[in-house]
């Protein structure tokens, strides 16, 4: 399904999806049923940044992965491919009423044990961990996307990885100051912290709502 937050073209999208490979079927049918049942549906990573996410997981094989912004778990189980047997993906879900299918949904899948689903207040938890992470998946509030980034710098791996979604938020960061509203100047604040931060370097890819690769020197 093409998305609305896509930056490509609808059928360039279409072209990409169908030129990359295919996702696992146990994720197609969690999407294909969040899709039709879920009314915030294009929250979920779509099949074509879940193969990316896996991608970068299975290139990188992060002991810890951390996840802020489980929602069904679809990206949890794409990151989850990446890990080594003794690895771990802790993923952070604020909203209760999502448990019981979060759950459902991992217990279909390929890594079941290797995930650790946490219903904390994202800021909360990485203040209070002694874990230090190989690659983060930063899709959580957005206007809290600058304290997640300075809390979590210090607990990344030399060389981690930070996936930052959202981060083109609809192409609205290209608004003047004045149109800009407050998730939007946040993200916008964010994207230009993360690009003049001596302690890391970063690129954006125009995936969907884009999404910042941001590597800890």
């Amino acid at each position: 399904m093409i998305k609305a937050d896509d930056v490509l073209p609808p059928d360039l999208s279409r072209y990409v999806e169908q030129h990359s490979s295919n996702e696992p079927d146990f994720l197609r049918n969690q999407r294909h049923a969040a899709e039709a049942e879920m009314p915030q549906a294009k929250m979920i990573s779509g099949a074509y940044q879940g193969r990316i996410l896996s991608m970068l997981s299975q290139m990188l094989q992060p002991r810890v992965i951390l996840e802020l912004g489980t929602y069904t778990a679809y990206a949890t189980q794409c990151l989850a491919e990446g890990l080594p047997e003794d690895g771990k993906i802790y993923t952070l879900e604020r909203n209760l009423d999502l448990k019981d299918l979060i759950f459902e949904n991992i217990s279909k899948g390929l890594k079941k044990n290797q995930i650790e689903v946490i219903f904390q207040d994202a800021q909360a938890f990485i203040e209070s961990t002694n874990l230090n992470f190989d690659l983060v998946f930063l899709d959580a509030n957005k206007k809290q996307y600058l304290d997640y980034f300075e809390l979590l710098i210090p607990k990344m791996s030399s060389g981690g990885i930070i996936l930052a979604d959202n981060v083109l938020w609809k192409g609205k960061v290209l608004n003047s100051v004045a149109e800009k509203d407050k998730i939007t100047a946040v993200l916008h604040e964010f994207n230009e912290k993360v690009k003049n931060d001596h302690r890391v370097e970063v690129v954006m890819l125009p995936i969907r709502d884009g999404l910042s690769l941001i590597r800890k020197k």
